[in-house]
């Protein structure tokens, strides 16, 4: 028990920022850890309610678990506890209808979102 608080204190401690480590021009996010050598980054990501995040690919593989709310991608809904696993293949749109927070992680390169459509 006195380990998860730990964990829960670590992710407090670190503070909500724009969504620029992934290039999302309405997200939020939290990096929880990073690591150059391994190429990893794992974090936390809070999309906003109704936000819809076009097709794009990224360097690397990326695994996504949801952690609150909702996330509809090629016909398929996940909500808490449902996980999703991609690499660079195109992937999208997905969407957010009622806002949602995902746990991420990126191995093998950027977590930044490359081929991005906004419009």
């Amino acid at each position: 028990m006195e380990n998860d608080l730990e964990l829960d204190l670590v992710s407090e401690a670190i503070d909500w920022q724009h969504g620029d480590v992934l290039t999302l021009p309405r997200g939020l996010a939290k990096v929880l850890n990073e690591n150059e050598a391994e190429g990893r980054t794992d974090l936390l990501v809070k999309f906003p309610p109704g936000y819809v995040e076009p097709s794009h690919t990224h360097e690397g593989a990326h695994a996504a678990i949801v952690l609150q709310g909702r996330m509809l991608i090629h016909g398929h809904e996940l909500t808490p506890g449902d996980y999703v696993y991609g690499h660079q293949v195109e992937h999208g749109p997905m969407e957010y209808p009622d806002g949602c927070v995902v746990f991420a992680s990126f191995v093998g390169g950027s977590p930044a979102h490359r081929d991005w459509d906004e419009g």
